[in-house]
């Protein structure tokens, strides 16, 4: 059922549209707590240099000049979506599809962003981009904590998909939830499911 996902998504982006917003309304109706628990897991997150928020919708005009405005070099690996405004409009509006930002405390920026892509069958994608000059402060990591407390608060299985050329995102996925490959994907893309860490069972 992943791979289909994907599949279409990638090769019939207009069906991929029409599953979206079905998805989306079955979505909210099975999982009419997702938003709250996510309110509540990232209010309990505490750091030192920054902080985790759920994005409003006053937040998608500064979303969309923080993404078009990363280096090339960072959005070699991360092309969720479109970045224009419509969509990031149509994607907040989706009941599915949970955004999220970190906040650099320091300066009240946009440090990183990031995401949640639910299916009603107890799935969900996580993706994730941090601005360039806030790498190396832990908030990859988090953001893959943060999601992962997220779904299992919810019953749902996280998965995301890395590619083998890039160890950083590995390696920060690997910090924050434990990592078992489902599948390899097309051009060296890895299909993984993300577990609680090993010693977070019991928090």
């Amino acid at each position: 059922m992943i791979a289909l996902l994907i599949y279409l998504k990638h090769r019939f982006p207009f069906l991929w549209r029409m599953v979206d917003v079905i998805n989306g309304l079955l979505f909210g109706l099975r999982y009419g707590m997702f938003r709250f628990q996510v309110a509540r897991i990232l209010q309990a997150y505490h750091a030192t240099d920054f902080r985790l928020a759920p994005l409003e919708e006053a937040d998608l005009s500064t979303l969309h000049v923080f993404l078009t405005s990363q280096p090339e070099e960072s959005l070699r690996y991360f092309a969720p979506h479109p970045f224009d405004l419509h969509t990031l409009k149509r994607l907040h509006s989706n009941r599915a599809f949970l955004m999220m930002k970190a906040i650099d405390k320091s300066t009240e920026r946009f440090a990183g962003y990031f995401f949640l892509r639910g299916f009603f069958i107890g799935r969900a994608f996580h993706g994730l981009i941090v601005d360039a000059a806030m790498r190396g402060k832990g908030i990859g990591t988090a953001m893959w904590g943060v999601s992962e407390q997220i779904c299992r608060a919810c019953d749902i299985a996280m998965y995301a998909t890395i590619s083998r050329h890039n160890p950083a995102s590995i390696i920060s996925a690997a910090r924050g939830t434990t990592l078992k490959l489902e599948k390899i994907l097309a051009d060296d893309f890895l299909l993984v499911r993300c577990l609680p860490q090993m010693s977070k069972n019991h928090e």
